[in-house]
């Protein structure tokens, strides 16, 4: 009987263990996965769905407060809101790349025009270092089913990458960009 509770007991250690390094585990296998350029990999770390939505909401209330504040009493300020609208998806695809979100990762803001600009050429020539991604960074879990990873900029600002379990294993789901006013 006590052989049995010690089994039991081991394993529900290595499976916390698990799941305390999962967020860590994780990360590595992005860092790998952007230096190898390997979308498979990618996908099976980020979920890029949610993602893709988080970013959107983020870069749409960005404009919209601009729009709002620069054309309050412009006329054509919700057809220039509405134009705002369509551009987000060509803006958050040219960020959710292998390169884009290795930029982030390097703490660079995101530069869409140069992001777009880069044709595959340019950027096999431009692949990242390892060592460069998360750099500085600070990890911190904000509870048992979320993780944050906040990486500094040039501008003393700090991007946050936000991971959240899913079963026993953990996928990036959110980039919050401090977004220049």
């Amino acid at each position: 009987m006590k052989k049995i509770i010690l089994i039991a007991g081991l394993v529900l250690v290595m499976i916390g263990g698990y799941v305390a390094a999962g967020p860590y585990l994780t990360v590595y296998a992005i860092k790998n996965a952007v230096v190898d350029k390997d979308p498979e990999k990618l996908s099976e770390n980020i979920d890029f769905s949610a993602l893709r939505q988080s970013m959107k909401e983020q870069i749409n209330a960005q404009m919209m407060q601009g729009v709002t504040t620069e054309l309050k009493d412009n006329p054509f300020a919700a057809l220039a809101a509405g134009f705002a609208s369509k551009m987000i998806d060509g803006v958050v695809d040219a960020i959710i790349t292998p390169y884009g979100l290795a930029k982030i990762m390097e703490g660079e803001n995101p530069d869409v025009k140069k992001y777009k600009n880069k044709n595959s050429s340019t950027r096999s020539n431009d692949t990242p270092k390892k060592e460069n991604l998360f750099k500085n960074a600070r990890y911190s879990y904000d509870s048992l089913s979320e993780f944050s990873i906040h990486v500094p900029n040039n501008n003393g600002e700090e991007t946050t990458f936000l991971l959240k379990r899913q079963g026993l294993s953990w996928k990036l789901v959110s980039i919050q960009i401090p977004m220049n006013k």
